[in-house]
């Protein structure tokens, strides 16, 4: 996260506020009653001196010029005006470091000094890799000062000379945002996850369109998986609207990229797989926080989840749970020939086991199709055959496809691919088959011989 550019905080805009309008002004003596009513004036004719060879230096020069002019007269009227040229040519120097803690210094008898806070807010961002913690100490203080007390950072007697009325209203929400910012950005530093989450937070409320920050709060939120697994899908939530969002202040196409490949992995890792991620990244383009509610399970809580699921469904439908978990599940899977040898050929199943007596399912086809010797069933799922029962003698009749039948048998063989299970069944081990045979037509010439011989 980088604090927004200020356009207020230019140092080129600082030094036209101080208006040296005694710069013209040669010391005079003054009579008592001029020395009352007076503001500021030179003490003589050398410090004034001191003061034009200040002006007449280079950039470089001219922080000797004010070190001798500080030197000789410490206690000079225009103590504070000096203090902030300091600041104007530390700024033009690029020496980040000397102005940031001028700014820090001056704030410290007049808090209130608009371009000290705005240096502050912008230079602690320069300072790293060599930051302090007594740095990030002065940005947090001033930062929470100007939240706490904009409007009296902001009144009217505060606003520099160079600075118009209407552009004074419009650097106070500017202000605000960057101080909101720079407090997120020390508990950054700090490694302070919760805080940092906070006043993150309360950033992208007032400025939801910086992608980057949503980006860092996603960071700090994941920062705090082991002690709080429920921030994990609202970190995934702030990745996903950093790798999706295109508008205002959005990131470059490389670091959104970075984003989603990111995102991507961490989601599948942590949801078991890609199922959702797509309706996660349609839902986060468009805002920097998720609905109430908004959570993403996790490859545990899904497994827990189906577990139970299966624990229901096996209590409600015995015989397909058993079917599922004995048989189907095992055998499709690695190693399933050899449990198939082991522990299912050659056995009577159901078998009684967990209660269940026979298997129902329901018809497919009948080989052949009148008094049948083989009979396709689906158990599992309609339409889908998984069981070839083989029997021992032909069924009487026939019953149409999609009739229900229950069922045992001796598991003879299988396939993984499509997946079925061939039984060796004898009649009587299926419960309702209603075929019929159709009964022999009567031929009219032995009617007649029946007849003929109950007259005799």
């Amino acid at each position: 996260m980088k604090n927004p550019v200020l356009k207020l905080i230019a140092t080129v805009g600082l030094g036209l506020s101080l208006g040296w309008v005694m710069a013209a002004q040669e010391p005079k003596p003054a009579d008592t009653a001029k020395a009352a009513t007076a503001k500021k004036e030179w003490k003589g004719q050398e410090e004034y001196a001191l003061f034009q060879n200040y002006q007449k230096a280079d950039p470089k020069g001219k922080i000797e010029a004010l070190d001798k002019w500080k030197a000789a007269f410490p206690n000079s009227d225009f103590a504070e005006e000096r203090e902030e040229q300091y600041l104007i040519i530390y700024q033009q120097l690029n020496m980040n470091r000397q102005a940031f803690d001028k700014a820090a210094e001056i704030l410290k008898t007049r808090p209130n000094h608009f371009y000290s806070l705005s240096a502050i807010e912008r230079l602690v961002y320069t300072l790293p890799p060599s930051i302090t913690p007594t740095d990030l100490d002065t940005a947090e203080r001033v930062s929470k000062y100007i939240l706490d007390n904009l409007d009296t950072v902001f009144a009217p007697s505060n606003k520099p000379m160079d600075v118009k009325d209407a552009d004074w209203a419009t650097y106070k929400p500017a202000m605000r945002n960057a101080a909101q910012a720079t407090l997120a950005w020390v508990y950054v530093q700090r490694k302070d996850h919760p805080k940092a989450e906070t006043e993150l937070t309360k950033y992208l409320h007032l400025d939801p369109t910086q992608a980057a920050s949503s980006l860092t709060l996603g960071g700090e939120l994941l920062a705090q998986n082991k002690e709080h697994p429920e921030k994990i899908p609202l970190g995934l939530y702030q990745f996903a609207h950093a790798a999706t969002y295109d508008g205002q202040n959005s990131l470059p196409e490389p670091q959104r990229k970075q984003a989603l490949d990111y995102v991507t992995k961490t989601y599948t890792t942590y949801h078991g797989s890609k199922d959702g991620l797509d309706k996660l990244l349609a839902q986060a383009k468009n805002s920097p926080f998720p609905p109430e509610g908004f959570t993403i399970d996790s490859a545990q809580q899904i497994a827990v989840k189906n577990a139970a699921d299966q624990e229901n469904f096996i209590k409600t439908h015995p015989e397909l749970g058993l079917w599922q978990t004995a048989i189907k599940d095992p055998l499709t899977k690695d190693g399933g020939d050899a449990y198939f040898e082991m522990n299912v050929k050659g056995a009577l199943l159901p078998g009684g086991a967990n209660g269940v007596q026979k298997f129902k399912a329901k018809i497919v086809s009948m080989t052949p199709a009148v008094k049948p010797k083989e009979i396709v069933l689906a158990l599992e799922q309609p339409n889908v055959p998984d069981v070839t029962l083989e029997l021992s003698q032909a069924l009487p009749g026939k019953m149409e496809a999609g009739e229900e039948l229950q069922f045992e048998g001796v598991a003879k063989s299988f396939t993984k691919q499509p997946f079925m299970v061939v039984f060796d069944v004898e009649p009587k081990q299926i419960e309702g088959w209603t075929g019929k045979n159709a009964t022999p037509a009567k031929s009219p010439a032995r009617s007649k011989a029946k007849a003929k011989a109950k007259s005799q």
